[in-house]
């Protein structure tokens, strides 16, 4: 087995464990804005200490720059509408959704990047759409039309930043140090979240615990930083296209245990959907 693909799995089942913790969070309706600070400061923490135990060499300073703050932009982004949109769709909905923007990038990859795409990964794109057509009709979530609505446009934001923000991870991973990308990225994102979130979303419909935001974002922030340089290793090893596949399958993590912790039931259409992201994402590997 190639080490590249370890490292993407292992970076699948961190970073799916982080992103059920967003539903914890929004299930015991956390603050989005402090949950996510503290997730992005611990990372820029930990990490910065990292970076500057190594003393990395950094050879384009410029690019390093740059290509931190387009990713953090992005992240930041993503992870604020991703946390929101679970406050008005479920999991089983909201996460195999997300999880299409390896459309996005894996059609870059090949246009870009001059990454091959066989037949059966263009059957792949297709599944994709089918996905996100099912599951964005989904009727059954019980909630309001009008907030379903806003969900799904927070899902459509998620998805399109996290798409650029994998794109700008191959390209950190390739050329310049992780350590030092992970670390100024993550202050950027700190800044990012403290300028965007009391914008994006009211303080007023956040009434939970604010120690057990904390708490959660701790936790993200410990799981994100193990699973963001697992899936900088393999993209420095392996094609964007293939890693970002398998990266993308980590969604399935906080669907089942959404399912077993919060009894999120699966609909015949969620099944379905589901299953076509399963088989999309498994002709997209080739």
């Amino acid at each position: 087995m190639e080490l590249w693909y370890v490292y993407s799995l292992s970076a699948l089942l961190l970073l799916g464990s982080q992103r059920f913790l967003y539903k914890v969070a929004a299930a015991h309706n956390c603050s989005t804005f402090r949950t996510t600070f503290v997730f992005m400061i611990t990372v820029a923490v930990l990490a910065n200490a990292i970076a500057f135990g190594r003393w990395p060499q950094i050879n384009t300073p410029g690019f390093l720059v740059l290509i931190s703050l387009a990713n953090s932009l992005t992240f930041a982004s993503a992870t604020l509408c991703h946390v929101q949109a679970l406050k008005y769709i479920p999991a089983p909905v909201a996460y195999p959704l997300i999880r299409m923007n390896i459309v996005l990038v894996v059609l870059f990859a090949v246009v870009f990047l001059q990454e091959s795409l066989a037949p059966r990964q263009v059957l792949g794109l297709l599944f994709s759409l089918a996905t996100v057509w099912i599951l964005s009709r989904d009727r059954s979530s019980g909630f309001q039309a009008g907030l379903r609505a806003r969900g799904l446009g927070l899902v459509f934001l998620a998805m399109l930043a996290g798409g650029l923000s994998a794109i700008s991870s191959k390209y950190a991973a390739d050329h310049t140090d992780i350590w030092a990308f992970i670390a100024l990225s993550y202050i950027f994102s700190t800044l990012f979240t403290l300028a965007l979130a009391p914008r994006m979303f009211a303080p007023a419909q956040d009434l939970g615990s604010g120690k057990l935001a904390m708490g959660i974002g701790l936790l993200m922030g410990l799981l994100n930083l193990g699973g963001f340089y697992l899936f900088l290793k393999a993209l420095a090893l392996g094609p964007l296209s293939i890693v970002a596949v398998v990266n993308g399958m980590h969604f399935l993590v906080p669907v089942l245990l959404a399912a077993i912790f919060f009894k999120e039931r699966f609909t015949p259409s969620r099944l379905l959907g589901l299953l076509l992201a399963l088989a999309a994402l498994w002709l997209l590997k080739a």
